[in-house]
């Protein structure tokens, strides 16, 4: 059976599972009545602030990629990808930015995956600061105290790494022990080392790693500001600085293999952690399912325009499994 295929039925187990876990215990008439007393005066205000987080995200990615490529380009790009992840299995919605990249420029994909991997990098340097700054005073359960002491260790690690790969002989030297290897996968990896080299010794000045991790902050502050009105929109009360911190640990828990647009992994997270303040399992639940509503629908709408915009298809897409581009050999895409 390929790695794909085993990644997928893996999320859509592990989707369903925690759906299961998120659902126990809550009567489905409490669900119900909280939705109904959503304020609607509220409720269309997340989609501002979601708005202004994708706008803030394609504006980074196209000052990271620079290579003539504008905003339009990337804003173009990462809402494909988005929907990508949203509608199909194995998480390759990163690789179809790349993609859609490389294709709208003439740029290589090995070049553009790169420049993905790296605007990642700034994504997590935003979600972990987020989660120092509005790290809770209380005690928290066992479970989240062990898990953010993980992410503290993973940060030191790409930033030691990125820090790294940034120093040409260092990159240089790794590269060319993998292609002493002679295999395509290790020649792959030196390739994409030397191209992400390329990207961080271009930006790698003090401002610039700033400005990037500014931009980042904000970017997932603006995501939080989007939880918080939901939850006045659904009158479910929790103190605005906790909803940074339940923000964050959300989307780093979102890595975990699950079926496409995260149903089930979303849910299960957003109930546990917002549960840890005292909310409801129901109210929990309601929230993730009207946050979650609020940026699946415009993401899908509009990245599924784009796509049809950019001459793409569905069965193009799922090519890029393999991490490679559809109807080529992958050892031309590293």
């Amino acid at each position: 059976m390929r790695k794909g295929n085993i990644l997928t039925i893996a999320g859509f187990v592990i989707s369903i599972v925690l759906l299961c876990f998120s659902l126990k215990d809550i009567r489905y008439q409490e669900i119900l009545l909280t939705l109904k007393r959503a304020d609607l005066r509220f409720l269309f205000v997340p989609l501002a602030f979601i708005g202004l987080a994708v706008t803030l995200c394609s504006f980074r990615w196209s000052r990271i990629t620079e290579s003539g490529v504008g905003f339009r380009d990337t804003f173009v790009a990462l809402l494909i990808g988005l929907f990508v992840n949203n509608v199909l299995p194995a998480r390759i919605g990163e690789v179809a930015r790349a993609y859609v990249l490389s294709k709208r420029k003439g740029l290589s994909f090995t070049f553009g995956f790169s420049t993905v991997l790296v605007d990642r990098f700034f994504d997590l340097t935003g979600l972990l600061l987020l989660t120092f700054i509005f790290f809770p005073r209380h005690s928290l359960p066992p479970a989240v105290s062990k898990a953010i002491y993980c992410l503290v260790a993973l940060m030191i690690i790409c930033i030691a790494l990125i820090f790294l790969l940034s120093r040409e002989r260092f990159a240089n030297t790794i590269a060319v022990g993998f292609h002493k290897i002679r295999r395509p996968l290790f020649s792959k990896l030196a390739l994409r080392i030397m191209t992400i080299q390329e990207n961080l010794k271009r930006i790698s000045s003090p401002f610039n790693l700033f400005c990037f991790v500014l931009i980042s902050f904000i970017t997932w502050f603006s995501m939080s500001t989007a939880l918080y009105f939901v939850t006045l929109a659904l009158g479910v009360h929790v103190e605005f600085m906790y909803i940074p911190f339940v923000c964050a640990l959300l989307n780093m828990g979102l890595t975990m293999p699950s079926s496409p647009g995260y149903v089930g992994v979303y849910q299960f997270l957003l109930v546990y952690l917002l549960s840890i303040f005292g909310i409801p399992k129901h109210e929990g639940f309601a929230v993730s399912i009207i946050y979650h509503v609020t940026w699946y629908i415009p993401y899908s709408i509009i990245g599924f325009t784009f796509l049809l915009k950019e001459h793409l298809k569905i069965r193009e897409i799922r090519g890029l499994e393999g991490d490679g581009q559809p109807g080529m050999d992958n050892s031309h895409l590293t």
